[in-house]
């Protein structure tokens, strides 16, 4: 029981983390914002167990677009951060900051860029092609983010001073 309550409460700490950096940290574009939530993404998939590392990812994220007046974008984006946190939880290693957790942001960079123009799609056409630049920077930033607050929370050991289980 001890274990479910923390693991509820290290996904709930983490989703709301991922919120804030998304739906308040976040720079408009012309069809929607820019935000680094996906580098918080990542750690708390590389952090927490499944399924609690997509939870928090996609409930941070999904409650960010009905917060920011994208609500239409929601399913997709549920949908994409399901696949991006899948893709870091199933690359954990002693570290956060490894050659496989930086190289990752690759694949997560073209999820997220790939299944937003395909929500484009289907949403709305006329912004499919102009949304690209947008969440090719976000893909970008976050994973620079993402390396700098790994080695970060690396440097001070920060899965020594959790228990996450």
């Amino acid at each position: 029981m001890i274990n479910k309550t923390r693991n509820v409460i290290y996904t709930a700490v983490f989703s709301a983390m991922i919120f804030v950096l998304t739906a308040v940290l976040h720079v408009p574009v012309a069809s929607g914002y820019v935000h680094f939530g996906d580098a918080l993404l990542y750690v708390s998939a590389l952090l927490l167990d499944m399924p609690w590392a997509i939870i928090a990812g996609a409930l941070g994220e999904g409650f960010a677009d009905f917060a920011s007046g994208f609500g239409v974008y929601a399913p997709a984006t549920i949908i994409i951060k399901i696949l991006v946190s899948l893709l870091f939880a199933l690359s954990k290693r002693e570290k956060l900051l490894c050659k496989r957790s930086a190289f990752m942001t690759v694949p997560a960079g073209l999820l997220t860029v790939g299944g937003y123009f395909i929500a484009d799609l289907i949403i709305s056409r006329e912004y499919a092609v102009a949304d690209i630049p947008g969440n090719v920077i976000q893909a970008v930033g976050s994973a620079v983010i993402f390396v700098i607050l790994a080695a970060a929370l690396d440097k001070i050991r920060i899965k020594d001073k959790i228990r996450i289980q």
